[in-house]
């Protein structure tokens, strides 16, 4: 048995506090304090790193995410768990520090840093008038139009077996397009849509439908995400996977790669999640049976899968997370997309 007193004793000897041993974990705290701080300056960000840099290392570590049919997070998170069962028996707290520390910094050197990029919004064509209160509402009611028309055209495809497939590579596909016109940049990415039997549950009871892996660079989507929701979710998590960590702006992302698809089913899920933000009481009954139904079977779904202080939870750790990152809205920048998708319509047609 091992005395209180010999533990702390030799965690305090010199032997423990070596300078070269704290160099990660110091270099952690800095790069923490830094971003949350924001001090990385969002033009150079965006010029030389959003712009230059990361492209080449989404494209290398692209290569190893798309290298295996079942996400990395079903190999790493066991052997994490392993690993922490053991080193804390034996007390190795100076190994899990480091490496924590290690993963830290390569989540941020490797994507976070695109937190500390230009807003979206810097990006795009806007009319101001159109964002509005009366403007918006007239928005609300074409969306209700669209999903009219749409539901009867994108309701034959999604019922094909090879639909998965397709809306898969479509979704990579439109996203590519969508990212590389905002940003005058096109590179190769991972493309390739996982699902984590290990993080699923979490996802189905904390509410999430999809979550970016940004150590392994994979775009991950619950299994229980329904069809009428998959053509949006999948391009969300893509705009993740191009250097978008914003939510609002990969919302916005999204929005554009669905909206101008070619595709009736792609174009009914955008619609879709706009409606989400968009819908009032009075405003759903502009809706035909057929959207009206979709739209319950997405809440419905939520209310089954959700447990509430999971997805309570699970909602003030993304809120910390964005906040520290920069994103001063936390959780309410996911909403922003209904502004800027009302703002930028009649520059959409650039996005096909």
């Amino acid at each position: 048995m091992v005395k209180p007193k010999s533990v702390v004793l030799r965690f305090l000897s010199p032997r423990q506090w070596r300078p070269a041993g704290w160099i990660l974990p110091l270099l952690c705290l800095l790069t923490f304090i830094f971003s949350w701080a924001a001090v990385f300056p969002s033009g150079l960000v965006e010029r030389w790193y959003a712009r230059g840099i990361f492209p080449k290392i989404s494209y290398v570590v692209g290569k190893f995410a798309d290298s295996v049919p079942f996400s990395w997070l079903d190999v790493t998170i066991p052997a994490l768990g392993v690993l922490l069962i053991v080193l804390g028996r034996k007390r190795r707290w100076g190994i899990l520090l480091k490496a924590a520390a290690g993963f830290y910094l390569f989540f941020f050197w490797t994507w976070g840093l695109n937190y500390h990029r230009k807003a979206l919004s810097s990006k795009l064509q806007l009319e101001a008038t159109r964002m509005q209160p009366q403007a918006m509402t007239e928005f609300a009611r074409h969306a209700a139009a669209e999903l009219n028309r749409l539901y009867s055209l994108s309701a034959e495809r999604r019922n094909y077996p090879s639909d998965e497939l397709e809306t898969r590579a479509e979704a990579a596909q439109r996203v590519r397009r969508v990212v590389a016109i905002i940003d005058d940049r096109d590179w190769e990415s991972a493309h390739r849509i996982k699902v984590s039997w290990v993080v699923n549950p979490w996802l189905r009871s904390a509410g999430v439908d999809g979550f970016f892996n940004p150590l392994g660079h994979e775009p991950v989507v619950s299994k229980t995400v329904l069809d009428i929701e998959r053509p949006f979710v999948m391009s969300h998590e893509l705009a993740h996977v191009r250097g978008y960590p914003d939510e609002g702006d990969a919302n916005v992302i999204a929005t554009f790669a669905t909206l101008m698809s070619g595709n009736p089913a792609f174009q009914y899920s955008g619609w879709l999640s706009l409606w989400l933000y968009l819908r009032t009481p009075e405003l759903d009954k502009l809706l035909d049976p057929g959207p009206r139904q979709d739209v319950q079977r997405i809440f419905e779904r939520a209310r089954i899968e959700q447990i509430r202080w999971v997805n309570d939870f699970q909602q003030a750790l993304l809120d910390w997370f964005l906040k520290a990152n920069s994103i001063d809205e936390g959780v309410r920048s996911y909403s922003r997309v209904v502004l800027l998708a009302a703002g930028t319509e009649p520059f959409w047609a650039r996005f096909r």
